[in-house]
């Protein structure tokens, strides 16, 4: 098990025993679209294509996909934002009655030249209000050729305090990885619980700071102590790259700190694609480069003129 939960910690800041994902950039400023609805026209494109008969069921579904992709009801107005593809969560939360994916894939290489995956790997997110959102993390990891559902996290991320001056915007955010929910393969004894509090400040227009610290219970005596910094760099509207220095102590090390660099891109504020590539700079740590690449999107459930300031 421990091999498993140094995979975690190394290379998502699932850190030890916490299947629960923390691949997360601070909150992406520069993300911010108007959006365009789908005209009476579309549909009445959409219609016409799925009546005629001339073109390929793949083509009828590349289109719907389009379609979904620029619809006005899928998403909110509000800034989208996203938990990948950096170790540091981020104080933003999602909006009430929506529901955020965040997936992807992770490949480790080993200092011993094997691999480890999490294909896919993936956070979902409701928002309940405007300041409290429910979580869960499914991962289908391989571990030395061993496939398995990870144990399924739950919990919760809420924001409590905004920006201020030099005060930073702070959330806290909790989750259990669920003892017997999950697949046999990677079964733990106990339910195990982590916290983190996430800080941000918004230093310029260009630069976003973020920092937090927790603590992660695992199958071991001794919690593991969670510390992190991220730099986020909007170099557009659409572009956003940061650099991240990630800890957590272990059962055999106090430090096992971790370097990644990524970035992601928003398409018209509906989709966000991300990749990012790190480094364990302990040598006596097995992992020792990762890479991870994925996608954000979200749905929103919103009856027509409901608010989701409440």
């Amino acid at each position: 098990m421990s091999q498993i939960l140094t995979l975690k910690a190394s290379c998502w800041g699932h850190i030890d025993g916490r299947y629960t994902h923390q691949f997360n950039p601070v909150q992406k400023s520069s993300l911010n679209f108007p959006i365009k609805p789908v005209t009476t026209h579309s549909f009445r494109i959409l219609s016409w294509f799925f009546k005629s008969g001339t073109y390929p069921i793949i083509k009828k579904a590349f289109l719907l996909t389009l379609l979904i992709l620029f619809s006005e009801k899928l998403f909110s107005q509000e800034l989208i934002q996203t938990d990948r593809p950096d170790q540091t969560e981020g104080v933003f939360v999602v909006d009430k009655k929506t529901l955020q994916i965040e997936t992807g894939f992770f490949v480790g290489k080993n200092r011993d030249q094997t691999y480890n995956y999490i294909i896919p790997t993936t956070l979902l997110k409701y928002g309940i209000t405007k300041n409290l959102e429910l979580q869960s993390i499914i991962d289908v990891i391989n571990i030395q050729g061993k496939y398995g559902v990870a144990p399924v996290a739950l919990g919760f991320k809420a924001n409590f305090v905004k920006e201020k001056g030099i005060r930073p915007e702070i959330a806290l955010i909790g989750r259990a990885q669920v003892k017997n929910l999950g697949g046999q393969e990677y079964k733990i004894n106990k339910t195990l619980t982590m916290f983190r509090v996430a800080f941000q400040n918004t230093l310029s227009d260009l630069v976003v700071l973020g920092y937090n610290f927790g603590m992660q219970w695992n199958e071991f005596e001794k919690p593991s102590y969670i510390l992190s910094v991220t730099s986020n760099f909007n170099l557009s509207r659409q572009l956003t790259v940061y650099t991240e220095l990630f800890n957590f102590t272990s059962e055999q090390s106090f430090l096992n700190p971790i370097v990644d660099f990524g970035g992601m891109y928003s398409f018209k504020n509906r989709f966000i694609v991300d990749a990012a590539i790190g480094k364990h700079l302990n040598p006596s740590n097995q992992q020792n480069f990762f890479f991870t690449l994925g996608f954000t999107t979200r749905f929103s459930f919103l009856k027509k003129g409901e608010s989701n300031q409440n």
